[in-house]
């Protein structure tokens, strides 16, 4: 988990340089428990609202009805399968929220594919995920969660259109992200239309088109269908696929918060001249819950899906992750 160190040292230095004066504690309440990791935790949470406010603060007059917040995601990701065998993945991703500049600048650490990640399947996705030979890639990791990007909100919303574009750097690559995003309701239906386009020094193209269907069954239950064009092009190497996820999902309210469970039908492939071809299909089951505490959570999930283009059969596939939300 420590490999993020990188990006926890561009906070650790922006925390030097607040005043000592203002770490006290934001709020007198007696914290809901008393063990030592509860009020580290607080803690940590309040040094970091602080350090939001205090940075919010070089650029003018805060603004009472939205305060400066800073929050970070620390991430132990471990997948298994019988072809790849194991690989263990910490990753970080942290945000300061700065609402006194004009259209909501915010700070982006760690690992940015965590952006792209909207559950459904779509981290199946070969060109969206890094191929590792090793159990725990320290190099790679390290590379992927050193990331600092500056990222304007919400830029205009016409016609209810949302939109970011993010600059920054990633290890020795720098990027530019602009993505848009508009959700709508028809009758019983939401629909939310996503599009993101990302280039690289390094990485070079990357685009994502995200089309999402989701209708309300209960209180508790809601079906979705959610598809993707993925578009790379690095070199001489310009890839085009498809995606598609059909599934099912319940959510429950646990003592801590809610848990989810979902199952559902993934199926994704290339589009070569035009024509989409089926190379991966199979079921999968998600299942992720707060445990002991509101800000610690567990995910599991599992797959059976196969692989055409790498002879692979269908085969059970697992992913487990550890998250400590601050």
């Amino acid at each position: 988990m420590f490999i993020a160190s990188k990006s926890l040292l561009i906070f650790s230095v922006l925390l030097w340089t607040i005043p000592h004066a203002s770490f006290a504690n934001d709020s007198q309440d007696p914290p809901e428990h008393n063990t030592w990791v509860d009020s580290t935790h607080k803690e940590t949470s309040g040094l970091l609202n602080r350090t939001a406010r205090y940075i919010d603060g070089w650029f003018g007059k805060a603004q009472n009805n939205k305060p400066a917040r800073a929050s970070i995601r620390l991430m132990l990701d471990t997948h298994y399968n019988e072809f790849d065998g194991t690989t263990v993945k910490p990753r970080i991703r942290g945000k300061i929220k700065l609402p006194t500049l004009e259209h909501r600048l915010s700070v982006m650490i760690g690992d940015d594919d965590l952006d792209y990640e909207h559950g459904g399947g779509i981290y199946n996705d070969q060109r969206l995920a890094t191929p590792s030979e090793h159990t725990f890639d320290r190099h790679q990791a390290k590379e992927d969660n050193t990331s600092l990007a500056l990222r304007w909100s919400k830029l205009q919303q016409d016609m209810g259109i949302s939109t970011d574009a993010d600059i920054g750097l990633r290890s020795n690559d720098i990027f530019v992200r602009l993505q848009a995003e508009k959700k709508w309701k028809s009758g019983k239906i939401d629909g939310r239309a996503e599009q993101m386009y990302r280039y690289g020094s390094k990485s070079e193209h990357l685009a994502l088109s995200t089309l999402e269907f989701s209708q309300p069954q209960s209180k508790h239950r809601t079906l979705y269908n959610r598809s993707h064009i993925i578009y790379t092009h690095k070199k001489d190497n310009e890839e085009l696929g498809w995606s598609n996820s059909a599934y099912q999902q319940h959510n429950w309210q646990s003592k801590y918060g809610d848990k989810v469970f979902s199952y559902g039908v993934y199926m994704g492939g290339d589009i070569d001249d035009k024509k989409p071809t089926l190379n991966t299909y199979g079921p999968y089951v998600s299942y992720r819950q707060p445990v002991w505490r509101p800000w610690l959570f567990i995910q599991t999930d599992l797959s059976y899906y196969n692989n055409k283009t790498q002879h692979k059969d269908h085969h059970m596939s697992a992913f487990g992750r550890i998250e400590m939300v601050f």
